[in-house]
């Protein structure tokens, strides 16, 4: 568990100014906290369980983790559910010091994710409807310790559904009425307490096409869940110093409701023209981006805590058909090295720079 040495040093600087006259150069420290949540994608590694990682994570004051579900791992075919994820979620989570969100992906970046024998029907077909809302009720049954303990917080359907969606306005439409049925499902089950949300990414939202059709789909939603990557169209980094700008696009974009961003981050690899220092800068930006709009955005969740394995990578360039394609060296360096440590359980600066940003905030541990 990481200790916050620098919180007093950061504090002494800024009140002294480093100058000596109090004149107008005096550093200006940023505002704290407040109500914003940290959040981050636990991972484990060779040496570091996720228990021990998670609570390496709660240490620096992480308060949300998530966890991503899809519906054809826990539901095969229809009525034959795979209760092994969800007797997993229950031990673990209830008596955990973080806030839980699921993720649960009838429709993920890759496509549909749906039981095999519901392959290829649209999602307002009501047997689709349906199946996802039995789903729901078997798997709240699963998690009784969880709804007890009151950190479910939030609940996604579908993660970055415009990289299917596209600018289609039938898929859409279908997708509009899905989402509708299965929240209200999820608030007969969970109660109205449970944000609601569908997971869009930031690129998507840079298209107006696909801007209008998510603004359709907005005022369904309890908060704009987003996740936020700063790729360039050949998967290499775009500078730390955009993030600024993007953030601005976003709140501007997005208008009455809360946003999530519920996966932040950035390649350290050089395959993608980055390193260590720029994604360190990169958490830098996001702060300072975050005390700007500190209002408008209620959480960021850092994707993520340790790089993965070598294999993981390789499967994710083929399930999302990556292979062979021009820059599948890019995609799978981009995963390879999103990490805030290493996958051998080392730090990378970024996790260091967290540290210092975190300090300067006051953040609770």
């Amino acid at each position: 568990m990481y200790k916050l040495s620098t919180l007093l040093l950061i504090l002494c600087l800024a009140a002294c100014g480093g100058g000596g006259d109090g004149s107008d150069d005096a550093p200006t420290a940023p505002p704290a906290q407040g109500a914003r949540i940290l959040g981050m994608d636990v991972k484990e590694t060779p040496s570091v369980t996720y228990a021990v990682a998670y609570d390496e994570a709660v240490g620096l004051g992480v308060r949300e983790v998530s966890v991503s579900l899809d519906w054809v791992g826990l539901e095969p075919t229809v009525g034959n559910y795979d209760d092994t994820l969800p007797g997993l979620i229950e031990t673990f989570y209830p008596t955990q010091n973080a806030d839980l969100t699921l993720v649960l992906r009838p429709l993920d970046t890759a496509g549909p994710r749906v039981p095999a024998d519901l392959a290829g029907m649209p999602f307002d077909h009501p047997a689709v409807i349906a199946a996802f809302e039995n789903f729901l009720t078997h798997l709240h049954g699963q998690l009784s310790n969880l709804n007890a303990s009151g950190r479910l917080r939030w609940i996604h359907v579908g993660n970055e559904i415009d990289s299917d969606l596209g600018s289609d306005g039938a898929k859409w439409t279908q997708w509009q009425t899905f989402f509708s049925a299965a929240k209200i499902r999820i608030e007969n089950l969970w109660g109205a307490a449970i944000e609601v949300s569908s997971v869009v990414q930031f690129g998507g939202l840079k298209n107006p096409a696909v801007l209008a059709r998510y603004s359709n789909l907005l005022p369904l939603l309890d908060s704009a869940a987003v996740t936020y990557y700063p790729l360039d169209t050949d998967l290499t980094m775009r500078a730390p110093t955009e993030v600024a700008a993007d953030f601005n696009y976003l709140v501007n974009a997005i208008s009455g409701k809360q946003i999530l961003l519920q996966e932040c981050g950035y390649a350290s690899s050089a395959i993608n023209l980055s390193s260590e220092d720029r994604q360190a800068e990169f958490v830098t930006a996001v702060f300072d981006a975050w005390d700007t709009h500190r209002e408008r955005i209620d959480l960021i969740d850092f994707a993520w805590q340790y790089d993965v394995s070598e294999a993981t990578v390789d499967q994710w360039v083929i399930d999302y058909g990556m292979s062979g394609q021009a820059n599948e060296n890019e995609f799978k360096h981009y995963l390879w090295s999103l990490g805030l440590g290493n996958y051998d359980s080392t730090e990378k600066l970024a996790l260091q720079r967290l540290r210092d940003e975190l300090a300067a905030r006051a953040w609770i541990q």
